[in-house]
């Protein structure tokens, strides 16, 4: 959770957070609306030293670098307190949807393609959502 006596980081927004951000389009900021982490801006190997996070303004469209997906600096960014396994299941199923139409650059979308098949197997009971629990289920 983010305090108020610091600066947030990109480590405060791991992939597929959901935050409220606005997009950027000619030089002029819209009004904040929903969106997801994809990862930090450069990719997973900028994990540690990534200045921004890469963003997907999921209500406006398929992922589509410039347009939909966007970095963003973390102080731009505010938390919400959801997530892909306990959002709305509509806009989880308009998240599944956009990925298969959209694109993320240079690859940048496979952590959170990875956590939305994740988050739909916890939905609909094929996987446990607490990672120990997970491997209980393997044991003899």
């Amino acid at each position: 959770m983010l305090t108020t006596d610091r600066k947030p980081t990109v480590e405060d927004f791991p992939t597929a957070a959901l935050v409220l951000a606005g997009p950027w389009f000619r030089s002029h900021q819209f009004e904040a609306r929903p969106a997801v982490v994809v990862c930090p801006f450069g990719g997973p190997e900028f994990e540690g030293t990534a200045t921004m996070c890469v963003v997907w303004y999921f209500t406006l469209g398929a992922p589509e670098p410039g347009d939909t997906v966007q970095a963003m600096f973390p102080h731009e960014l505010t938390p919400l307190d959801d997530t892909l396994t306990t959002m709305d299941e509509h806009v989880f199923r308009d998240i599944v949807r956009g990925l298969r139409r959209g694109r993320f650059a240079y690859d940048d979308g496979e952590a959170f393609r990875a956590a939305v098949r994740q988050a739909w197997r916890e939905r609909t009971g094929l996987a446990d959502a607490d990672p120990a629990a997970r491997h209980t289920l393997h044991r003899d």
